[in-house]
């Protein structure tokens, strides 16, 4: 697992609007030799773009470009469908999300590590001995 990354949602949002953890994320993002993510990634943002434009975070052009733009950051995506067995099964024996588990499957099939800014998702998945597959933002 060398600098491959599977991307969320938590880190996504961080490299199209000003949060905490911004700057690692653009870091992070730029020292990788491949980016990639589950295509749910893209209704994520699209709910993350929404609310930030609801909270007047942010305007509805800077969201709808977030959202329009987020495919360039990617190298590849994988359909959930893909991964939507696996996911089951993580989420339904160890407590995972689905989506968490869709992005969790994802790094274990590639052998990638899941670049988030999700720590309660870190810690289980080091708990249930899926550790190795995540990378926690910092």
């Amino acid at each position: 697992m060398s600098g491959s990354y599977v991307v969320d949602a938590s880190v996504a949002a961080k490299l199209y609007f000003v949060e905490i953890g911004s700057v690692q994320a653009e870091l992070a993002i730029r020292e990788a030799n491949r980016i990639i993510a589950p295509d749910l990634l893209f209704l994520e943002m699209a709910s993350i773009a929404a609310k930030k434009v609801r909270r007047s975070l942010c305007s509805f052009e800077q969201a709808a470009d977030a959202v329009d733009t987020l495919g360039s950051l990617l190298d590849e995506t994988i359909a959930a469908s893909e991964l939507a067995s696996r996911a089951f099964g993580l989420a339904a024996a160890d407590g995972f999300s689905a989506y968490d588990s869709a992005y969790l499957s994802l790094a274990e099939l590639r052998e990638f590590e899941l670049l988030t800014a999700d720590a309660p998702l870190v810690r289980l998945a080091r708990k249930v001995g899926l550790g190795q597959f995540v990378r926690l933002l910092e």
